[in-house]
This record gives structure tokens, sequence and C-alpha cells, in this order.
């Protein structure tokens, strides 16, 4: 009799213990997603008042230009706002151009420059051409427009360096933010910085009259360099495909913040938009609206300052 109490005694201590370590477990759990371990988390930036929004959501009332906002105001943007800021700004014009000339293909592999006296390039110009796949046909009329040294660049099209025709002069590197190589569907591609190509070209003297990029993306790897190292301050036209995305879906704020970033910076440099056209292979229906937009703009820049 006295071994049965004693057992009932061990096994009721063993519960009782049980139950406070379970209830304490428990009790922990919910403490840790209640938050009550602090997390190292930046805070959340404080939203725009009304009197910033309309302050930056509008064209500068002198000279009807959007213009883009301080970055640190940017990031206080909620993402309905920053979206519509993007396509409003990629889609106005900042400077007028008299004679709008486009050289190449009238679809895809043509570009529009400006053909004014004070941008039109002279008779020893130079230009870089960034992603060809296979066409010419801008690089070409350049030659025969202006009489041009054209360097035409692209690694995807697994070519030999070669002069192709009468001054352009096709390298197989790429375009990126450093000058090492990589392998792309197992094939090596040479790669480098627009500062770097013209040092090897011994062109670092020399002013680029149009810098040409397409490159699919990768623009948004390479222009950071190119701004940050100060090798665009000599270029005097700018056409340029921006890729703020390729799929049929909206992209997230920060992709849109990134991009509008970018673009603020070029406009910082310098450049002024003067010409803009929507790639409608990359139209895509809006989270807010499902409005129908574009993700790929092809974009032309003179230099003003």
């Amino acid at each position: 009799m006295r071994a049965r109490w004693t057992l009932l005694a061990v096994v009721g201590t063993i519960f009782m213990f049980s139950s406070i370590y379970w209830v304490n477990k428990g009790s922990l759990k919910l403490q840790l997603s209640d938050g009550a371990i602090p997390t190292t988390e930046a805070p959340k930036p404080k939203e725009l008042t009304r009197a910033e929004r309309l302050q930056y959501m509008n064209p500068d009332p002198n000279n009807d230009t959007l213009v883009l906002p301080p970055k640190q105001f940017m990031d206080r943007m909620i993402r309905q706002d920053v979206m519509t800021l993007y396509h409003r700004y990629i889609n106005s014009l900042q400077f007028f151009c008299h004679r709008v000339l486009h050289l190449g293909k009238l679809d895809d592999g043509g570009w529009d420059i400006c053909d004014d006296k004070e941008f039109r390039p002279n008779q020893h110009c130079l230009v870089y051409s960034y992603g060809i796949n296979f066409d010419f046909s801008f690089d070409d009329a350049i030659v025969k427009q202006y009489g041009c040294e054209v360097h035409a660049y692209d690694p995807s099209m697994n070519m030999m360096d070669h002069i192709h025709g009468n001054q352009v002069f096709f390298h197989n590197v790429g375009l990126t933010s450093d000058n090492n190589s990589m392998t792309v569907k197992g094939i090596p591609w040479k790669m480098g910085t627009f500062g770097a190509h013209r040092t090897t070209n011994g062109h670092l003297e020399r002013a680029i009259d149009i810098l040409k990029v397409d490159i699919e993306d990768w623009e948004w790897i390479a222009l950071p360099e190119m701004l940050r190292s100060g090798t665009l301050r000599d270029v005097q036209q700018f056409v340029i495909e921006f890729h703020l995305t390729r799929v049929k879906a909206e992209p997230s704020i920060a992709q849109y913040l990134k991009c509008l970033k970018i673009l603020k910076d070029i406009y910082d440099e310098g450049f002024r938009i003067f010409w803009t056209h929507r790639n409608l292979w990359c139209k895509f229906y809006s989270s807010y609206g499902r409005d129908e937009r574009c993700g790929c703009h092809e974009v032309s820049f003179v230099r003003v300052s």
C-alpha cells in the first residue's frame, strides 16, 4: 500500500513540473511572436505630409517640368506615389530639340538623336554603342550620317573582335560595374566598365558625342559605376533603354525606387530628356486601377550642363 502511494506521489510531481514547463514554453513563444525581443530592423521612414506630396508630385510651376524629389523624400513615399512618379517622369520631356533624327531601323534597333547644331556630332565624332544583338543598323547609320568612329560592344553574339563595315569596330565585350569576366549559359563573357573600355581604346581624353546603351537590365548595374566614376561627364548625347521590368507584373517598390534614384543621378549629372518612347513588348497591368503600363522605355538625353 505504501509503495502505491509513493508511486502516485512521484507521478503527480512529474505531471506538475511538466505542466509548468509547457506553460512557460508557450508563454515564451507568445513573447517572441509579440516582438518582446528587440530587433535590429531600421525604423520605417515617416510618410510624406500632404504639403510635401503637393510639392514633389507636381511639375515645376515655372517650366512645367517634373523634377524628382531628393532621395530621402522618395524613401518616405507610399508605393502608389512611387509608381505614379516613375511613369510620369519617364514619359515626360525636359528639353526641346528642334530636329530629332531617327537613325537605324524604324522598329527595335533604331534610336533618336538630337541633330540641333549645338548637339550635332562633329567631323571627328566618337560613338560608343552597347548592345548590338546582330543589328548594326544604328551604328552604320551614324557612320553614313556623320562619319563617326563607332565602337560597338556585345558579348552575347559569340563573335570575335572585328571591323564591321566602315569605321565600326566591334568588341566582344560587355558593359558592367567591374572588369571581371563571367560565364553566362556556359559561355564565358569578357566584361568591363565604360572607363576601362575608353582607356583600352585611348579615348579618355576624347569627348563622346553619342553613348548608346541597350543591355537588357544590365544598365542598372553599370550606371551607378559610370555616374560615380565620372566617365559620363564628357558624353554629349546619351540614348538608353531602361528595363524597369520585362515580366508581365508590377515591379516591387524597391525596384521602382532604385530606378528613380538612378534617373535622379542622371538628371543631376546634367542630362535632360528630349525624347522618350515606350517599348510595348514590356507592357503590364498596374496593381492600382488595373491601368496598362509599360516597363521598358527608350530614352534620349542631351547634356545641358
